[in-house]
Formats: structure tokens, sequence, C-alpha cells
């Protein structure tokens, strides 16, 4: 919409701050006509410059009785968002009650957003000035930034700024990051002759340039040694033309990918990829294949069906930097036409990658829950690997869900989504049967091969373990393996040596003093570590309670196991897969070892259960499957299915068939029973017939309100008073009987990070019931208002839209 020049505009900008709305910003007559929705804009606040998203250009002015202050700079004239990003990122702030700021930080990469600290320069200045704001202004030499003339001056920031209306200062942002995209020179020839002799290395250079007709730095360099004064002194006398591009940090560059082709599609595969591409728009399916089933092969058709209609496709993985397989695939097919987002990538890479999907220099684009965000125009499929994943749900800032958020980008953008799975969680799998997503089944392994059988070993009967952890008939599965020249891999989900150090003296525990759970040994460091809050200790030789030199590790985690196996099995090859030893090219390299078939058995956290590929795999052993099953938790479940299912796919996806060995303390469970029968079907009527009559999800929609506070008296009083106020409500407004009200209650963890935590949990089948509750304790304790909140200030109350960890 053109709007006169002359007439004033305000524009509406989603700031990283802590605000709900976005912050009216004018638009100074610099700019009249070149701001628009969705540009990147540089703005004051308070002392600093920030990169603010424009939500919204309007004639209207803002309902302000303050200044309203200008926009200072467009960091980029070319809109990030379209209208329907906007959208997009307005919903994901309605609904998941979030600072409209906090989510436009998650489209917009830190390495492109400008920040920047205010300065004061000195201006000559004859007025008379204050007593106090002389003193200032005698502070400031030349320039000084704003920040530390208040610290020096001692005067507030709103004093201050009165030397900007007096004239006494002016105003500079020095810019404190941002990355720019990297260029590269390209040279060519101008058509001057040269007016005198060239030296032989510029000779050598001219020559080239003939020949080639431009030329980059790089490649120039490859032929010319040393050619930086050469060329400039070309440049200077005018034969040469130089000019930038910009190139991209490439996170591949040094990867060796074969072109793959296409197998045939199995017949299940077919009907699949049928049923996606006969989508018209919008349309949403939850793809249920075995492991083994096919399912990668399913997403690469339906995008190259995709790309030939000249559209794009996003891809969710749960964690990227643990599924190299997964990208090195779609790599083959598809080669360099794939932007990478995860964060193992550097800044710079980061930054890259982002620019190549906002310039649509590629049509998929592969990434970690973040990337749902991500700026891609005519976005026509959106997938979703290992749907049932929890690690798609944000635990900090916006907690959003990038699987329920996929759904809605897809319905905004008229784009076909895809959530995939062989443990789909029970929100997607109850949607499916309800109708509202296409439910496609994939029973079958590739090429017929038999899901591995699966034996529960009851660990209570057991009078044959090893160590006391490993049974005979695990050893002897290991054993069949080895013998056959094959590969076992090992589930323990608990990593260090032992969770926990006790005297055996007088039973002292070492606690971590931050944290209410229990320091875990790590032997190779010597250390006992936190692995909440990252706490670390020497281990000492005597307990600090008793004194006695009786102090030892009890229970087992994978290092220990580790240890265990390599006495058990000297002559096998040991590796070990969690959070320490499968960080940065760790991961990579033990990944490469097992495929390389350098490992004969590989012990691992649930690392080792997400979509690899090792068909040298002919055994894998649950340790200990009841750890997941005993957390406080109605997801309990549900997540120890979803584990021992993945684990167990991992199993005989070669040539030679698998099996599986569960040890369990609770064989009748019946998430071990299902699991063991690879019936997903049967544990999903099992378990969702108990939520049904428990009002659980995905009968009921659920919102947690979190307290944490160093201080439990303030932490109580705040989560008491949220509770109070809750069923006030509840009492006074009608048709809201259906809706629970849990607590308030001690978190399951009560100390986190030196904090005492609390939880209300608030519950209903109907939706809107449930978020008008919520909304409008919310108002009643002034959340949605920072600035107005006079109790509990020292308190951190987060709200928590469809939870999925209550620890």
């Amino acid at each position: 919409m053109h709007v006169s020049e002359t007439k004033q505009l305000w524009a509406e900008v989603a700031v990283d701050v802590p605000v709900f709305a976005a912050l009216s910003y004018a638009v100074p007559p610099a700019f009249a006509g070149m701001i628009r929705a969705g540009q990147l804009v540089q703005v004051p606040f308070r002392n600093k410059s920030k990169t603010g998203l424009v939500m919204r250009v309007t004639a209207e002015a803002p309902d302000f009785e303050g200044k309203i202050r200008d926009i200072l700079d467009i960091v980029d004239r070319n809109p990030l968002l379209n209208e329907t990003g906007l959208n997009f990122l307005k919903f994901v702030s309605e609904y998941y009650m979030s600072p409209m700021g906090e989510v436009m930080r998650l489209a917009v990469p830190s390495a492109a957003r400008v920040e920047g600290i205010k300065w004061y320069v000195r201006t000559p200045y004859d007025g008379v000035l204050e007593e106090d704001l002389s003193a200032a202004y005698a502070l400031i030499e030349d320039k000084i930034p704003l920040h530390l003339l208040r610290e020096k001056s001692d005067l507030p920031f709103a004093r201050l700024s009165e030397l900007e209306s007096l004239g006494a200062v002016d105003v500079e942002y020095v810019d404190e990051s941002a990355l720019k995209p990297k260029t590269e020179a390209f040279f060519k020839l101008s058509g001057k002759e040269p007016e005198s002799r060239v030296g032989a290395k510029q000779d050598e250079i001219l020559t080239l340039l003939h020949e080639l007709k431009e030329a980059s730095m790089e490649e120039i360099k490859a032929r010319v040694n040393s050619p930086y004064s050469s060329l400039k002194s070309l440049e200077e006398r005018g034969l040469l033309i130089r000019w930038e591009v910009e190139v991209y940090r490439d996170p591949f560059k040094d990867a060796v990918v074969d072109t793959a082709i296409s197998p045939s599609l199995t017949e299940q595969q077919s009907r699949a990829l049928s049923a996606i591409n006969a989508a018209n728009g919008f349309g949403a399916f939850l793809l249920h294949g075995v492991t083994g089933s096919g399912k990668t092969m399913v997403y690469v058709e339906a995008i190259r069906a995709l790309r030939a209609a000249g559209e794009r496709a996003l891809i969710l993985l749960p964690e990227i930097a643990l599924t190299p397989q997964f990208v090195g695939v779609f790599r083959s097919f598809f080669g360099d036409d794939i932007a990478v987002l995860h964060s193992g990538l550097s800044q710079a890479q980061k930054f890259d990658q982002w620019r190549r999907i906002q310039k649509s220099d590629v049509s998929i684009v592969i990434g970690a829950r973040s990337a749902v965000f991500a700026p891609i125009e005519n976005l026509g499929m959106i997938i979703v690997d290992e749907e049932h994943d929890p690690s798609f749900k944000q635990e900090e800032g916006p907690r959003y869900n990038a699987r329920d958020l996929a759904l809605m980008r897809g319905k905004l953008e008229g784009a076909r989504v895809i959530l995939g799975s062989a443990t789909p969680s029970l929100e997607s799998f109850q949607n499916a049967l309800e109708g509202r997503i296409t439910l496609l089944r994939m029973p079958i392994r590739v090429q017929s091969r038999p899901l591995p059988p699966v034996s529960v070993v009851d660990m209570r009967r057991r009078s044959d373990l090893a160590y006391g952890v490993l049974s005979g008939p695990l050893l002897d599965s290991m054993t069949k393996s080895f013998m056959a020249a094959k590969q076992s891999i090992l589930f323990l989900n608990r990593r260090g040596y032992s969770p926990c150090v006790v005297c055996s003296s007088c039973g002292f525990k070492f606690m971590c003093s931050q944290c209410d759970v229990s320091l875990t040994y790590h032997r190779r460091q010597e250390s006992l570590r936190c692995h909440h809050c990252d706490f670390s200790v020497r281990l000492p030789e005597t307990c600090p309670e008793c004194t006695e030199a009786t102090i030892g590790p009890m229970g087992v985690g994978t290092e220990k196991l580790e240890e265990i196996l390599g006495e058990l099995f000297p002559n096998r090859r040991v590796e070990r897969l969690d959070r320490d030893t499968g960080t940065g090219g760790g991961l990579q390299n033990i990944l490469k070892k097992v495929n390389d078939g350098e490992v004969d058995i590989l012990v691992g956290t649930q690392m080792v259960t997400k979509g690899h590929d090792f068909p040298g795999v002919t055994t894998v052993g649950v340790v200990l499957a009841d750890m997941s099953l005993n957390f406080p938790d109605f997801r309990a479940a549900e997540r120890t299915f979803q584990l021992l299912t993945q684990v167990a796919g991992r199993a005989g996806r070669g040539d030679d068939p698998g099996e599986v060995v569960v040890q369990t303390y609770s064989p009748e469970h019946y998430s071990l029973e299902t699991a063991a029968r690879h019936d997903f079907e049967g544990f999903a009527e099992r378990e969702l017939a108990l939520r049904k009559e428990l009002k659980y999800p995905p009968f009921a929609h659920m919102i947690a309100i979190k307290f944490e506070a160093t201080l439990e008296g303030a932490v109580i009083q705040a989560a008491r008073d949220y509770a109070t106020t809750a069923r006030r409500i509840l009492r006074k407004e009608s048709g809201l009987s259906d809706v629970v009200v849990v607590g308030p209650a001690i978190a399951p963890i009560e100390k986190l990070r030196g904090r005492t935590r609390y939880q209300l949990l608030f519950r209903c089948s109907d939706r809107s019931k449930v978020r008008r509750v919520v909304g409008s304790v919310l108002n009643h304790e002034k959340y949605f208002d920072p600035a107005g909140k006079t109790e509990h200030r020292n308190v951190r109350i987060v709200v928590d839209i469809d939870p999925l960890n209550l620890l």
C-alpha cells in the first residue's frame, strides 16, 4: 500500500525483550516508503540499539502519552518474513503465551541481529547546565558509553537523557554484534591496454584472465604464487575490474557423498507415497512404519515430486547432530540443494545456511526443532521424522512443540505435513483415529526382513548375573553374534560410572548442593558431577561426614558397563556413546567405526536408540528396562515403550536376523509385554483407555504454571497466590466446572540450580476453557505486564502449554 511521504507512519516492532506486545516506533521521513512488515530494523531500546522485526506499518497513531522514538536503521531492505510468516509468529506468541520479542528471536538467528551500545558524544555547549548535569557533562572528554557515564556520575538514565534534549551531546550507537555475509573477490580484464610494461607476475595474471574471462581470488591463487600485490597494482592502474561475490561457509565442504540410485519402492511405500502426492494443499499424514520399513525413501520420493513442481520442503529431526546418516542420504539424492540448521554449526555457518534459505538458494531445509521457523518461501511440505521424540519440545524460552507447530505452519502455508514414526506419540495416533490426520501404515520391513524376536529376562529370578548386571541369555546372544562376526548394542540410559557414591560406614550420600539429586561418579575424571547444573567436584578419599575411608560407588552407568564388558570380553572392541563421548567429532568417529566394523560392542544411552542404521548389529540388549518406567510421570509407560521399540529396531537391519534381550524387574508391565511383540497398537489401546479414564492427554489439554525461586518461602507464596486466584475464578465464572486445578505441589525434583520449584497444573477436555482460566489467572497476577509486577518479582514464573516434562 502506498502512503503519502508527508503522512507520519508508525511501525509495530517485535524486539527481543520480555514484553508481550510489539513496541511502537515512528518511521522517520528518511525511511518513508521504505519500511515494510517483515523487515528487520534497528531500534533504540533503553540505552542500546536492538534488532527488531516489523510486524505492522500503520498511519494510526499509537495510544501512548510519552515520546515515541524513531527507527534508527533498516537492517535488511528485503523482508525476512511474508504475511503468512508473521501470522505464524503471532500464533506462536498467543498460543504459548510468550512475549512476541522472544518468539521473534526464534525466527532471526543471533548472527543476524545487530545489537548496539548507546554512546554520548560531547558537543560544544554554551548554555548553563544544572550542577549535577554539569558534573556529568565534564566527565565526557570526547565520547563515552552511556552505561559507563551512568556509573561515573551516579545519575539515573532519565536525568542523563536531558543532555540529549538540551543539545549538549550527540548520540551514536556502536554495533556490538552481527555477522556479515562472507564475500570473495573476483577479477576480470577492464579492456584497457597497459601504458607501460608490466612485471612477469602481472603478465601471468593478465594472461590467465584473458584465458578464463573472469576468475576468483582462490582460482588465481591456485595458478599464480602470491598474487596479492600484483593484483592490487593492476587494479590501481585500471587494468582489472574487481567485484565481491557472496560465498557460503559450507559445513559439508570436506564430506564425500556418493550419488544414490533410488531403489524400487515396496508396495506399502508406493501406497503411502500415492496418498501423500494426491493431497492438494494442506493435508496431514501420520506415517506409522515399523523400524526398517523404509520411511526415509517415502520422504525422498515425496520431495522429488515436490521439487519437480517448484516447491520447497522442510524436514525436522529430533537431534540432527545424532543422525548424520539421515542427512547423508538426502545429500546423496539431492546434492547441495540442501541447507542444514543445527547446534553443531558455528555461528558463521548458521548465518550462511540461514542466508541460503532466505534467498531461496535451496529447495530442502533439514534442521532440529528451531528450523520450523526458517524463512522458506513456497513451502510445500513439512516432514517431522521421529515425531514422538520429546526433544521436539523446547524447555527454555517459548516452550513450543515443533511437531505441533509443523502442523499449524502447514495449515497456514497450504503445505502437506508428514509425521513419521515407528512409535507415534499417543496425541498423534489419537488424532489419526479420530480422522484429524490420515493414518498410513507400513507394518513390514524392507525386503520382508523379520522384526527381531524379543526375549524378556526377569531379573528377580536370575542367579547367573555377571557383575550383578548382565544375564546369561544376554551374554549368550552377544557371544553368538561375535561367533558370526557381528556386532552388539547394549542400551543403558544412565551415563557416568555410577549414579551415586555412598559411605558404607554412616550412609552419607553425595548430593548436589544446588539440586535435589545425587552426584554421579565419573571414574575417568575421578569426579562427582551433577547432570542438571554441571556442578563438579573431585572425589574425596574420606567421607566428609564421618571421615572414614569407606566411600564407594553404587549402581551402574555406561562408563562402568563399558569396563565390565572389557573384563568379560577382553578380546572384543568396546565403544561407549553418550554425552561424555559423543560431543564434537567424537560422535562421527564412533558412528564411523561401528559402520566400518571396527566395534564389536557399542554401549550407550538413548543416543544409541536414534535412527542409526547399522547392518552389522544382530544383538541388542536393554540392560535395565525399568529406569524410565519408574519416573513419576503419566507418560512413563509411553516413553518406555518408545525407547524399547526404537532400540530393538537397531537389530537385524542387514542380511542377518537380529535378536533383542530385555532385562527387567517388571516383566508383567504391559509396556514391556507389547514392546516384546512389536505391538504398538496393542500398547496404544491399553494406554489410551487408561488416559481416557484418568482424563489425561490426549483426552485433555494441560497447562502447567511453574514457579522457581532461591527463597523457598517466596516460591511457596507465589504458587499459593496463583492457586487461590485460579480457584476463585472457577467459583465465580460459569461453565468451568470441568476444569481441574492440581496443586500447588512441589516438583518431583524439588530443587534445581539452587532454586526451589513448585508447579500448578490445569487440565480440561476443552482447550478453550483451560486457556480461559489460565489467561484470567495470569491477567489478575499481572504476568503479562512485567513492569506492573510488585509481588513475586523474585520468583521466576513460567507458563508451559502442553507440557511434556513435569519433573
